[in-house]
């Protein structure tokens, strides 16, 4: 648990902005350093009951299960190709100076 507060205690403290991808590549690395430091013996009964609980919800909620699992799945593509998109789309090209030097190259 100190490791999973001290990434979120440095998130809060100095205000880093992290994107949807640096969320998603934080959320696998605190399941592997929980894994990692509970071992398979102790989190068997957890996802045990955690796999009862999501069949009990969908025995008495099917359609709510389903489109809950659709709109997860959604936004997390949503994040990750919207994270994607804007790291290297750049705001505003100038394509004058482009222009002048395939002028000036003869291709004009």
């Amino acid at each position: 648990m100190k490791d999973i507060l001290l990434v979120f205690a440095s998130i809060l403290i100095w205000g880093t902005v992290i994107s949807g991808l640096q969320t998603f590549g934080y959320s696998i690395a605190i399941i592997g350093m929980l894994y990692y430091k509970l071992g398979d013996k102790e989190l068997k009964p957890w996802i045990a009951e955690g796999s009862r609980r999501w069949a009990e919800f969908g025995a008495s909620k099917p359609i709510t299960r389903k489109l809950l699992v659709f709109v997860l799945f959604v936004s997390t593509f949503v994040m990750l190709v919207g994270s994607l998109g804007l790291s290297y789309a750049p705001e505003y090209v100038d394509t004058s100076k482009y222009l002048e030097k395939a002028k000036n190259v003869g291709g004009w």
